[in-house]
């Protein structure tokens, strides 16, 4: 599907100035994880992985407290755990900002909700299969496409065990928000996934016209307009997301530099080891005359 950029929709109504999205921790927890979410997340777990609605079972959050007026001011993942009929586990995790070990994060933490399928008396037979959703709002590094799903195989491609389902969708992949996209006939999946990226109302009005579940759900994030403490909610609820990713951007940066500053010492010993002029050496590395007689 190619870009248009003719007509991009950017009437984006804010809340003191921040966009409204279902990407929000709050809002997507109130979407897909409230008491009354069953039908919209059953929807979603059968448009991203084929599983029957019919199935889904029990939902849990993993923060229950993020809906209290009291959020607290560091930012918490918020995970929707859905347990289906047959024993199978499903968790949906909403991530705003990649960092270099999600992947890696992504296997730790399926690993837990594995292992916390097993109970005492009871063989490995018993243990159950365990599902990941990853909605990514930032470029899936590993693939290019917008949806990626990884399994356990051998490298001719048979499988060892299902137990392990893994599913990347990369909302970035997705074509922009103009009316002629809007107006075309795009996947239903496509249009769930551009209802959760969206910043813009009104995307999300054209989105849920005609659809009776996505009209319930555009109706929740409505609310948060118009109801002082979902306002309150959501506004903090963006400022301690902002404040997460500043501080792990931070760290990430400091990290960066700690590792080229290293690499550089490892140079200019090596330059030394070799009988370079120490001259030479500072020209090429920047290493002050101090550290290079301290080498």
């Amino acid at each position: 599907m190619k870009k248009n950029n003719s007509s991009l929709i950017t009437d984006y109504p804010t809340l003191n100035g921040i966009p409204v999205s279902i990407r929000n921790d709050y809002l997507f927890k109130k979407i897909f994880g409230s008491e009354d979410s069953k039908s919209a997340v059953a929807h979603l777990i059968h448009l991203t992985t084929g599983i029957r609605k019919e199935d889904v079972s029990d939902l849990t959050i993993s923060d229950p407290h993020l809906s209290s007026r009291n959020v607290r001011d560091k930012r918490g993942i918020v995970d929707i755990h859905i347990k289906l009929k047959d024993g199978k586990r499903v968790n949906i995790e909403m991530q705003n900002h990649w960092h270099p070990f999600y992947p890696e994060r992504v296997i730790y933490y399926w690993s837990y909700m594995y292992q916390e399928t097993s109970r005492t008396g009871e063989g490995y037979n018993r243990l159950s299969k365990c599902i990941g959703i990853h909605l990514l709002n930032e470029a899936f590094r590993l693939s290019d496409n917008l949806q990626t799903t990884y399994m356990i195989r051998e490298e001719d491609g048979s499988l060892l065990s299902d137990v392990l389902e893994l599913h990347f969708f990369d909302l970035t992949r997705l074509p922009e928000e103009t009316k002629e996209l809007l107006q075309s006939e795009i996947s239903e999946l496509e249009r769930w996934l551009l209802f959760i990226r969206t910043d813009s109302q009104e995307v999300r009005n054209v989105l849920s016209e005609g659809d009776e579940l996505m009209s319930e759900c555009n109706d929740k994030v409505k609310s948060v307009f118009y109801t002082p403490s979902e306002r309150e909610i959501y506004f903090r609820q963006h400022i301690a997301e902002m404040d997460h990713y500043s501080i792990m951007q931070e760290k990430y940066e400091s990290g960066k530099k700690e590792g080229r500053e290293e690499k550089t010492i490892e140079m200019a010993k090596a330059m030394l080891q070799d009988g370079m002029d120490k001259e030479l050496i500072q020209k090429y590395t920047g290493v002050d005359w101090e550290q290079l007689e301290n080498l």
